[in-house]
């Protein structure tokens, strides 16, 4: 029996007034709602995080919106099952040769799944390339990957692997079609960008450090706001609320808590309160830090984010806390909750989902891979001042992994799709970084909202022309390609 079919369904994007020009806007992500939270303050702040669905959020996660031809089909990952991949084209390519190809990676410490729609690479006249990890149904299509999700693990890094080498027409689908057979559009299989927000940038490190050799058409990777490695994939140096404030932890300082390989924190004083409930979650406990020594939480604690990556169905904090929580008595392995990783699964269980230590893997395996790191001025969730993710990526790809690496998007490619972008849009030259990172605030863009949208757009058009023109000049200062999207009919 086939596996394959043709979603015909074509729905309305918004569209930007640019002088001559009807561009296409960007539809954020598709989730499966698994449950009904707490209403979440952070809603229509322009990001489709991992907590927000479109049923929870539709202001920040509306259903796709591709206005080309979507299918879905299915590739074998050996040992796993076969995974669901839904292929978005556009009506009309983005170059007279053929359209770039971008896979969008999906997140790995979240609950929720379905095929990833948000950046709209269509718009841009690209393929785009999503799936679903394995046991993850799309809530839109009711299409669903078999298999079971190792949370990012040996497993997820190999599903990954393929989906790019099936973007990139060296594997065929489960019905043997490679992908220029799938499209009415010629997909351009040597000009491969990957696309990762927030902790879906770790799988696709691991992928690049495990498998780049096996990756001949990917030329770019495009990270946004990407956490690193365990310490700040848990917010546990600092993190937004759910009201947008930002809560610091105080024993994180730059530069006395960084390094390129960790981040330094001090869990002497950590505890646990099994007295709380989570209302976002329904999980109960949680860590804090008891600043003031009354052993209760107080408004003088810093109480550690809800949001805690799950791993294999268990909250897990970092190595160090949780090691630290065992240490200081706040937990007896006796009295540990069932739902929370112990010291021995944190310490067995991280190592694998981190990205700091593998940079250096880039420099033999994909020595040609160009990178752009996308961030806001304030951070999707992260608060440091000195934005270590960040810090940590750029020092890894250019100096350990010898790449050539751009810190936000050329300010050209951001006023084509924003009109109303001014200077205060950074426009930072290719291989540079701040003299002191605590000055990172003009390297960033300002504002979220349309912004948060369309940025990652602005790069996404970038990455593709430098690629088609073979153009890595350190700076552009003009856009290298304007593309006519078609005219959406009434």
């Amino acid at each position: 029996m086939k596996r394959f079919r043709i979603l015909s369904f074509t729905l309305g994007l918004f569209a930007i007034a640019l002088p001559a020009v009807n561009f296409l806007g960007c539809s954020p992500a598709i989730t499966t709602a698994t449950s009904s939270p707490t209403p979440d303050i952070l809603c229509g702040n322009g990001f489709c995080d991992n907590s927000e669905t479109f049923l929870s959020c539709p202001l920040d996660c509306p259903v796709a919106g591709f206005s080309g031809q979507i299918q879905t089909t299915y590739i074998n990952s050996e040992g796993v099952g076969d995974i669901a991949v839904m292929v978005a084209a556009p009506k009309v390519a983005r170059y007279p040769e053929g359209a770039g190809v971008v896979v969008v990676a999906s997140p790995i410490f979240s609950g929720a799944g379905g095929f990833i729609t948000d950046p709209d690479l269509t718009s841009l006249g690209l393929v785009q390339i999503s799936y679903l990890w394995p046991g993850q149904t799309d809530a839109a299509t009711g299409t669903q990957s078999g298999g079971t999700f190792d949370s990012g693990g040996v497993l997820s890094t190999q599903v990954l692997r393929d989906v790019i080498r099936f973007a990139s027409g060296v594997i065929a689908d489960n019905n043997g079609r490679y992908l220029p057979d799938l499209l009415q559009v010629k997909p351009l299989t040597r000009e491969v960008g990957v696309y990762a927000f927030a902790d879906a940038g770790i799988a696709v490190i691991n992928v690049f450090s495990q498998y780049g050799d096996l990756l001949p058409g990917v030329q770019y990777f495009i990270g946004r706001e990407n956490p690193t490695l365990d310490t700040l994939a848990c917010l546990e140096a600092g993190y937004l609320d759910d009201t947008g404030m930002p809560v610091y932890n105080p024993f994180y300082t730059y530069p006395g808590s960084f390094t390129s390989a960790e981040i330094k924190l001090t869990y002497t004083n950590i505890l646990w309160d099994a007295a709380y409930t989570d209302p976002h979650t329904g999980a109960v406990g949680r860590a804090y830090l008891d600043l003031d020594g009354s052993r209760t939480v107080t408004s003088n604690d810093y109480v550690l984010s809800w949001r805690v990556p799950m791993i294999l169905g268990k909250r897990t904090y970092s190595v160090a806390l949780t090691q630290a929580l065992l240490d200081n008595g706040a937990l007896t392995l006796s009295t540990w909750p069932a739902d929370l990783a112990t010291p021995e699964e944190a310490a067995r269980d991280w190592p694998s989902r981190e990205s700091t230590g593998r940079y250096a893997d880039l420099r033999n395996l994909m020595p040609d891979l160009k990178v752009i790191l996308v961030f806001a001025q304030v951070d999707h969730i992260q608060v440091a001042q000195d934005k270590p993710a960040i810090h940590q990526a750029f020092q890894g790809f250019r100096f350990e992994g010898g790449l050539w690496v751009r810190l936000n998007p050329d300010r050209a490619y951001v006023q084509f799709v924003l009109p109303t972008a001014g200077q205060d849009f950074p426009d930072n030259p290719a291989n540079t970084q701040p003299d002191d990172w605590m000055q990172i605030g003009p390297y960033a863009y300002p504002g979220q909202d349309t912004a948060a949208r369309l940025v990652p757009l602005a790069a996404a058009a970038e990455m593709a022309d430098r690629t088609h023109f073979g153009r890595w000049d350190e700076n552009l200062g003009q856009t290298l390609y304007i593309y006519f999207p078609p005219t959406t009919q009434p």
